[in-house]
């Protein structure tokens, strides 16, 4: 009776230490949201004054 084995091996698993190179559409997306943000702060407390003063005229 002879018995064999086989090496047990990872296969799918890989270096997460490894930099993963952006695309230039990825590099373009993020650059355009903090390019934005300002903006969306500005409008979200312009936003939440005019909430305000309305709910304090009333």
């Amino acid at each position: 009776m002879n018995a064999t084995t086989n090496e047990a091996t990872l296969n799918g698993i890989v270096n997460t230490n490894e930099a993963v190179e952006a695309t230039a559409g990825t590099r373009l997306a993020q650059n355009s949201l903090l390019s934005e943000l300002p903006g969306i702060v500005f409008g979200l407390i312009t936003l939440g004054y005019v909430i305000s003063s309305l709910v304090a005229l009333a």
